[in-house]
């Protein structure tokens, strides 16, 4: 079973500064994270699962990633990867057509107490895996 084994930053050909990574097996994720927002990560068979939370902004995003996908991306390793050897990679983007997102925002995030759930909880809600 596949895991997440390393994290840190990427530096991709065309971006303005890093972005947050995973890796899993031989392949980089990039996740999408922005810097106010914290992450959980983790796989679950198939899929790389990303719980990205913006309390400030009271917006929260569940991204199913495909452990399939190919990474097209050019970049280096940037920091933080700790069990990683730095070098240049290719990275599956975070923004790929194949990438399932669900957005959990304003109100419905208010009512929903969507702010101090846990990532397991919020997944399991958002996905429709057990109902409230």
């Amino acid at each position: 079973m596949k895991k997440i084994q390393d994290s840190g930053k990427v530096w991709c050909k065309g971006f303005t500064r890093p972005a947050h990574a995973v890796r899993t097996g031989d392949k980089i994720f990039a996740t999408g994270k922005d810097e106010d927002q914290t992450i959980e990560c983790w796989v679950d068979r198939n899929f790389l699962c990303v719980d990205l939370n913006e309390p400030c902004r009271e917006i929260r995003y569940a991204r199913k990633f495909p452990l399939d996908l190919e990474p097209t991306l050019s970049g280096t390793l940037f920091n933080g990867f700790t069990l990683t050897k730095h070098t240049d990679v290719l990275i599956v983007r975070s923004d790929h057509e194949r990438i399932e997102e669900k957005i959990i925002f304003g109100e419905t995030y208010r009512m929903g107490q969507y702010e101090n759930m846990n990532s397991r909880e919020f997944w399991d809600k958002v996905w429709g895996l057990k109902k409230s």
